[in-house]
Parts: structure tokens; sequence; C-alpha cells
């Protein structure tokens, strides 16, 4: 039995307030590891194989490809600070730069990311906390104004939905000639409350 946040989060993706959505899960995560990257001390001298390019972000230090996130200390302290807009905004990439967004400047274009000066390195870190300390006075948790985003109009995305039950039934209409039980149980059990309208 789905458990009553799974209603609340289902709820809240089909009801259509024009106002606010929840922040898919990942962003969270990011933003961690994106700040304890930040704090994170490079050691000096830097290994010069490592051949840092914040512009495209990428590194060759063993760290970045079995990231989650494709990221090392070397990319991200490499980059200007980013104000806290930059982790609801950031978009994916399947290529390089896999992230992309109009904050990520490189800090210069002549010196590698990895010469950061300590005093830097400290300025960085307060940022963050700043940064986190904005984040957390705000009221409205994961929750993330999509007003412009969604310009359709009550009629097209009422239609959509239409469209997406009738796909279903027909789905529903083929499956039957094979007789699964399992099927039958499953839909009973997961569609109880839009079948018995509760």
């Amino acid at each position: 039995m789905p458990s009553p946040s799974y209603y609340l989060k289902l709820a809240r993706l089909l009801t259509d307030t024009g106002r606010y959505r929840e922040l898919p899960r990942w962003r969270k995560a990011f933003k961690r590891v994106w700040w304890w990257l930040e704090k994170t001390p490079i050691t000096l001298p830097v290994n010069p194989t490592y051949k840092t390019d914040t512009k495209k972000m990428i590194c060759a230090c063993p760290s970045l490809p079995i990231f989650r996130f494709l990221l090392c200390k070397h990319v991200v302290q490499g980059v200007a600070p980013v104000l806290p807009v930059f982790f609801l905004e950031v978009k994916r990439q399947r290529t390089a730069p896999f992230w992309v967004h109009p904050s990520l400047r490189p800090l210069s274009d002549d010196e590698s990311a990895c010469e950061a000066s300590s005093d830097d390195h400290l300025t960085r870190a307060d940022t963050a906390a700043d940064a986190s300390l904005d984040l957390e006075d705000e009221d409205d948790g994961d929750l993330v104004d999509t007003q412009p985003d969604d310009p359709r109009t009550f009629v097209e995305a009422m239609d959509e939905k239409i469209d997406l039950i009738i796909e279903f039934t027909k789905g529903l209409k083929f499956q039957r000639q094979f007789r699964d039980q399992r099927m039958l149980q499953t839909l009973e059990r997961e569609g109880t409350s839009f079948l018995l309208g509760r």
C-alpha cells in the first residue's frame, strides 16, 4: 500500500495550480555535493596531468568520472561562486560541459582553478555558507514557482489528461485478451482511488 506522502506528491503533480511544483530529488543532492566540493581543500601543487578545464567543466582527476554528478573539487572551485538560484535553474547535459548555467564562469582564463589562494578559498566557503543560510530561511522549502513555464490554457491541459486516459483505456482493452489475473489485481489495487472516485 503506497504511503500518504505518495498520494500527496501525486496530487501535487496532477493538480495544476499554476503556482508551485516540487523540486526533483537530485537537485537537493546536487546542492549538498556542490557545497561540499566547494569547501574541500585542494592540496598544492596540483598534479599537472589533471588539466582542469573550467569552461568545459572537465578534469582528469580520478574523482570526476566516478562521481554521480561528474564534478570534482578542482572544477567546482575553478568557477566563480554561484547564487542560490543556480541550484534551481542549472541544466544537465550528456556531453561536456555537463552543467550549464549563465552564472558558471571560470575564475580566470589564464590560471588553473587549482591554483587559487587560500584566502580565496575561505571567501568561497564563506559565500557558500551565507547562501545556505539564505536558502534555509525560505518557508517554501523545496517548492518552486512554475507559473511562467506553463503557458498552456486550461483546455489544452485538460485535453492532454483526457488523451492520456484514452490511451490508458486502449491499453487495458488490449490486455483483456490475455486474461492476466495479476494485471487485474494490480489495476484494482493501484487504481482504487481513480476507479472508485475516492
